[in-house]
């Protein structure tokens, strides 16, 4: 155990934003961090090779921001991954994730650092749960058996509770652990990248937490469908990260699951033939090893 793995209060925390072609909406969440009750030390945007003009937008209003902007479109893994890169080399503690259609509370910095000391000092991960643009709250945070369990749920004193997976939408994470751990799996493009580095994480004996309160606000804009390129993604991902594991029981897992959607896909969704060709065409991929952005999204 270093000082370094959990640090004592003030901690510097980087607030990184993953975003590609919605300058608009990346702006607003910027906006919003701004109104923090606990400003970060720095604001990193991971720029997914914008065509819309976000660099401009940044220059012009958030001149003070960190703008990576990447070469080509990486998706969420490859920004989360450039993002803790940044993170922990310009000094951080903590690194706070988000997409471009997360907005967190005002009090929600403050709020979770609060409870730092209340964690095992090797803490990797630490997240709050999220509330929609409707008003829904959304309990994150789920144990993992070879497959993901039921939420596991939270204790009645409303205190920080112990998970083993959850999504990196307003999630601190430790730079300590990045340093140990090494980053996200850039290479997964997007899907499953977040259950891979807390399942990593936790194998190598780092805890994961959840605060049961509902601090960040995700509109999550363009998820109420899911592609087949999408598809295609979780497929390949899943099964690629039960490959490497060298896990039946993952791979079981993975076959039951696939199985399952395929069967309600061909019951009652539209696009079958597609659907059911990008969830065969990802495990295939997955079974010669081939990863990255293979699929355009569309």
């Amino acid at each position: 155990m270093t000082a370094r793995e959990l640090p004592r209060q003030p901690p510097s925390v980087a607030a990184v934003f993953v975003t590609y072609n919605r300058a608009p909406l990346l702006r607003e969440t910027l906006t919003a961090l701004a109104k923090s009750t606990r400003p970060v030390d720095e604001v990193i945007v991971v720029d997914n090779a914008s065509s819309d003009g976000t660099a401009a937008m940044l220059a012009a209003e958030f001149p003070d921001v960190t703008h990576i902007a990447l070469a080509a479109n990486t998706g969420a893994a490859g920004g989360f991954a450039a993002g803790l890169r940044a993170a922990e080399a310009h000094g951080h503690h903590w690194a706070w994730l988000f997409n471009d259609d997360d907005h967190p509370l005002p009090e929600a910095l403050d709020t979770l650092l609060g409870h730092l000391p209340e964690l095992p000092r090797r803490t990797a991960m630490f997240a709050s749960w999220l509330i929609d643009d409707t008003g829904a709250v959304a309990r994150l945070g789920s144990g993992w058996r070879n497959r993901r369990l039921p939420l596991v749920q939270p204790p009645p004193d409303g205190s920080p509770y112990p998970v083993d997976v959850l999504i990196f939408a307003g999630a601190l994470v430790n730079t300590a652990a990045v340093r140990e751990l090494g980053l996200p799996k850039a290479e997964y493009f997007m899907m499953w990248e977040e259950i891979e580095y807390c399942v990593r994480a936790r194998r190598a004996g780092w805890a994961v937490y959840i605060l049961p309160e509902p601090l960040v606000a995700t509109l999550h804009v363009g998820a109420a469908s899911a592609p087949p390129w999408r598809l295609y993604y979780q497929s390949r991902n899943h099964l690629a990260m039960a490959l490497e594991h060298r896990s039946a029981a993952e791979i079981w897992h993975w076959a039951v699951r696939q199985a399952k959607f395929t069967a309600v896909t061909l019951a009652r969704q539209d696009r079958k033939a597609a659907r059911t060709k990008a969830r065969a065409l990802g495990a295939w991929h997955a079974l010669r090893g081939r990863t990255g952005r293979t699929v355009p999204p569309v």
